[in-house]
């Protein structure tokens, strides 16, 4: 799957497809769905593609590949984070997730991905995990 935004794209277009790319490639075989928050103008922005992975081939809407291009950006620009999660056919998951500097995906641990689900942003209190979420390391991103 080859993602591009237009025939001549920008360094940092370049770039942040290739981390989309090494995002999809790191957390290997299955059905996931990438989550990327960053902020602009004092609000959050969010975005969530579904994609799954088979060896070599991954398969992601088109649409909502360009629509994450967009958000990694400027993510990867102004400081953002992504997470992935693994969907399991028994209904359990696995959690993972990297903080987004400057076009590199840094991994967090399993206890920083616990911490950053399991306390509420707001009050900064504990919350109780999710049944079924397996919170892990994130693997090194490759672009």
């Amino acid at each position: 799957m080859a993602i591009t935004s237009h025939d001549h794209p920008s360094y940092e277009t370049e770039r942040a497809a290739a981390l989309l790319m090494g995002l999809f490639r790191a957390v290997g075989d299955g059905c996931h769905t990438l989550v990327l928050v960053t902020s602009a103008n004092g609000s959050d922005i969010a975005i969530g593609v579904p994609f799954h992975v088979e060896g070599e081939e991954f398969d992601a809407d088109p649409e909502d590949a360009l629509d994450a291009l967009t958000v990694l950006r400027l993510a990867a620009t102004v400081g953002g984070s992504a997470v992935v999660r693994t969907h399991f056919a028994n209904g359990a998951s696995r959690v993972c997730g990297w903080k987004l500097v400057e076009f590199y995906a840094v991994p967090l641990s399993a206890a920083e991905i616990f911490n950053a689900y399991c306390t509420d942003p707001r009050t900064g209190e504990p919350i109780p995990p999710e049944w079924g979420v397996d919170h892990v390391a994130a693997p090194n991103v490759r672009p």
